[in-house]
């Protein structure tokens, strides 16, 4: 006989964070560890989103509710979620396989894509340079359907630990207005006014006539947190508007 007990409401939890948490021991994995080596990604990352030091996106909590038996909704939002108990039932109450119906095949809508761009020559305070090239295609997310100029790019270094870990994927829009505390792509021409363009992920805090400052959360020793660059030199700050472990 089938257990008739087949689901269970889950209360919401107060942050992000709290809920994958849950969902994580809910679903058996006794460590963040063992759940990252689960899902083939960085354990430091997993344990940023776990412990509310890196909020997740979309993307992730889809992974995450897979993985964890539970729905994205409730992982980002808190949503109640129904999770589904699997029943236990005896072998011969098993189902028998009934081969007289082909399988069916869900189609799913096409997703738009954007260009991840290439990186080369990495340097102190975290900097590279984009060459120009595509280095490879990601998801479009809905924010920059249409945008004319939009990409992602490749964190590079620990300087902006733990907002952006090493590997990730940030996506940027460079027509969205930037304010100070905004995170930003910014390039900045080389002291030999040549055409080289070292870039920097930092977080914007302000400009002058004279100077652009930014700042790294997680300097390398020896380096300021402070960054400071002369205006003229500084030839685009383009907004970070999404971020994904892929």
């Amino acid at each position: 006989m089938i257990s008739v007990e087949a689901f269970a409401i889950v209360a919401p939890m107060e942050t992000m964070g709290e809920r994958l948490r849950a969902a994580r021991e809910n679903a058996g994995y006794t460590s963040a560890a063992k759940a990252a080596e689960a899902m083939n990604i960085s354990a430091s990352t997993f344990r940023a989103h776990e412990n509310g030091q890196n909020e997740f996106g979309p993307v992730e909590a889809e992974r995450y509710a897979k993985r964890f038996g539970t729905t994205a909704a409730h992982l980002l939002t808190g949503t109640p979620a129904t999770v589904q108990r699997l029943p236990v039932a005896s072998k011969d109450a098993m189902p028998k396989p009934n081969a007289s119906f082909p399988p069916r095949y869900e189609q799913f809508p096409q997703v738009g894509t954007i260009a991840v761009l290439g990186q080369s020559v990495g340097g102190p305070n975290g900097r590279f340079v984009l060459n120009g090239q595509e280095a490879g295609r990601v998801f479009c997310p809905p924010m920059l359907e249409n945008v004319d100029g939009a990409y992602a790019v490749r964190v590079f270094g620990t300087s902006m630990e733990p907002r952006y870990f090493a590997g990730e994927t940030i996506w940027i829009n460079p027509h969205e207005p930037v304010r100070s505390g905004d995170f930003v792509v910014v390039q900045v021409v080389g002291d030999d006014d040549d055409e080289t363009r070292e870039s920097y992920i930092k977080q914007f805090v302000s400009r002058s006539s004279s100077l652009v400052r930014l700042r790294q959360l997680n300097p390398d020793e020896g380096e300021s947190e402070m960054l400071d660059f002369p205006t003229k030199r500084v030839f685009s700050v383009h907004k970070i508007v999404f971020q994904a472990s892929l």
